[in-house]
């Protein structure tokens, strides 16, 4: 008989008696327990696969990707989102976020907002969610309301579904089109989700969104081709060891085409390699 696999919020038993341990001890247990969330990941990549492929095809026919979670899982998402125009200068048009509780749930705990179904549907309603479009619903329990609710909606508009889990047989699972079940088990500190199931759901997020990218052209070869050059001075720079380093330029003839071009990182390397001795 195999044994039932244990959710997050059950008690782990390898982590009993923690409380008792010294300071190196209780970071062993901890940092033993966060391998998990890779193998976890490494459970699902043909799920993930299929989401990268579906949610690819409609972004090339003009869709936009929705992530909604609530709390750790939807302050994860909203990392992800907001980074991708700085990376790979893919802006909120294409990929946004729906946090429970609003902006506001970003930086301080509010709770109640999860149980709250009929706003996330709402959110999207406003946002003119369709079938091009992409929901994707992130909840380490796999139950919360307020993702269930843009799953639901998603659903009803055609648009693709996926649920990023990490308990087995969940509500969200169940009703998105997609599931990827991250299967870390109980926490540390019993139903402390932001760590080790938190920890995977960042993983699957980091290479959602960078295949995406990728297929996107928003890269050349392993390089942010689209990054946001004018931020700071230490993105001018990575430019010019790009430019320096990819294609064998000084330093003043790099800085002078990143001015020429207007700091748009892409439209240089595109210039240079339709020169044939540029060409990789």
């Amino acid at each position: 008989m195999t044994e039932k696999i244990k959710r997050t919020e059950d008690n782990n038993p390898n982590s009993r008696g923690i409380a008792d341990k010294d300071i190196r001890n209780i970071l062993e247990i901890i940092h033993a327990e966060d391998y998990n969330a890779f193998r976890a990941v490494d459970d699902v990549l043909d799920q993930l696969s299929v989401a990268v492929r579906e949610t690819h095809k409609r972004l090339e026919s003009g869709g936009r990707v929705f992530y909604v979670g609530a709390g750790t899982s939807g302050r994860l998402a909203a990392q992800d989102a907001v980074e991708l125009e700085p990376t790979y200068g893919i802006g909120n048009d294409k990929f946004d976020f729906i946090m429970a509780g609003g902006n506001e749930a970003l930086t301080r705990s509010v709770e109640g907002a999860e149980d709250d179904a009929d706003s996330s549907k709402e959110e999207l309603k406003k946002r003119g969610l369709c079938e091009l479009d992409t929901v994707v619903g992130i909840s380490a329990s796999g139950r919360t309301p307020f993702v269930q609710g843009a799953i639901e909606y998603g659903r009803e508009r055609g648009a693709l579904t996926i649920g990023i889990v990490n308990n087995t047989g969940s509500m969200i699972c169940e009703r998105s089109e997609i599931c990827i079940v991250l299967e870390t088990g109980p926490e540390v500190i019993q139903g402390s989700t932001r760590m080790k199931a938190g920890t995977s759901q960042k993983i699957v997020l980091n290479a959602y969104s960078t295949a995406l990218a990728i297929l996107l052209g928003k890269t050349y070869d392993n390089i942010m081709s689209h990054m946001g050059v004018k931020y700071n001075i230490k993105l001018k720079q990575r430019a010019v060891n790009i430019l320096t380093s990819e294609f064998k330029i000084g330093t003043t003839e790099a800085e002078a085409l990143l001015v020429k071009y207007n700091y748009r990182l892409d439209s240089i390397i595109n210039s240079l390699r339709s020169n044939d001795k540029f060409d990789k």
